[in-house]
């Protein structure tokens, strides 16, 4: 029983490795439709300065890196993930207003958002005081973290 068994788990690894791999490339026609329109619209000319394709066997993730040193992640259908622009600002428009207006309520209008992740939970946005700020996916503050 053992001997099947590890079997099995050696079998399930390999055919993991066989179809994982990272692909490194410059080609923005290697990302999904909205992740492009995303980089376009967001971005004032853009310049890739590599794009990471990480293939799993149910799914690839995308990073894409700018010339500026901002990182972008994207999921398998081109929705962004995460957007960090290191100690640079992420661009306004891509904020939720939510975000900006708690900001401005509460008196951060001298910091600004370097980074900006999103998942099924909500958002959390980092200033470049290295607070970070948690809402919920309906734009409700829930903590602050220093």
């Amino acid at each position: 029983m053992k001997k099947i068994l590890s079997i099995l788990v050696m079998a399930i690894v390999a055919v993991q490795f066989a179809f994982a791999g990272d692909v490194i490339t410059k080609d923005m026609n290697q990302l999904p439709l909205p992740a492009r329109n995303f980089i376009n619209r967001h971005f004032t000319k853009p310049v890739v300065k590599h794009i990471k394709i990480d293939s799993d066997i149910m799914s690839k993730k995308y990073e894409v890196v700018l010339a500026n040193g901002t990182e972008i992640d994207f999921d398998s259908k081109g929705n962004w993930e995460e957007v960090d622009a290191k100690k640079g600002k992420v661009p306004a428009t891509i904020i939720p207003s939510f975000v900006t207006d708690y900001l401005k309520a509460n008196n951060f209008t001298n910091e600004y958002v370097t980074k900006i992740e999103r998942d099924r939970k909500g958002f959390e946005v980092e200033l470049n005081t290295d607070i970070s700020f948690k809402f919920d996916k309906n734009g409700k503050f829930r903590k602050a973290d220093d």
